[in-house]
């Protein structure tokens, strides 16, 4: 299976006399929800769909928890998951604190099993 691709035109700031460049953007064919997931994880295993569901909700809640305490969630194949922050700048290090910080983020970096499979993927234009 390839991965639809479509051309996207962009105007490159820096140079705004330069012409309109196209760049490649990937195309989502569809969704893929937790119930088909689970859906089909029950066919495939001894679980049901709802013993799925709960296991995916009770992943859910521990790593939210893993995360506020400042862990990275290691999950193997899957990735890991940690907190990152923005923030405005100090002056000394000791002027910091939770006042700087605008905004929070959930990073992904995904596991060995994802990173392969981005460099394998295979493409194909879509009119």
């Amino acid at each position: 299976m390839a991965v639809p691709i479509i051309a996207v035109g962009k105007i490159i700031p820096v140079s705004s006399n330069e012409p309109l460049r196209y760049f490649p953007r990937a195309v989502q064919s569809g969704i893929v929800d937790l119930d088909q997931l689970t859906e089909q994880i029950s066919t495939s295993t001894t679980l049901t769909e709802t013993d799925c569901q709960a296991v995916v909700y009770s992943l859910v809640h521990h790593i939210s928890r893993a995360l506020q305490d400042g862990n990275i969630v290691r999950l193997g194949h899957l990735g890991s998951f940690q907190i990152s922050v923005k923030g405005t700048s100090s002056d000394t290090a000791e002027e910091v604190s939770t006042r700087n910080i605008s905004s929070a983020s959930i990073v992904y970096r995904p596991g060995p099993r994802f990173k392969k499979l981005l460099k394998n993927l295979e493409y194909k234009r879509r009119r």
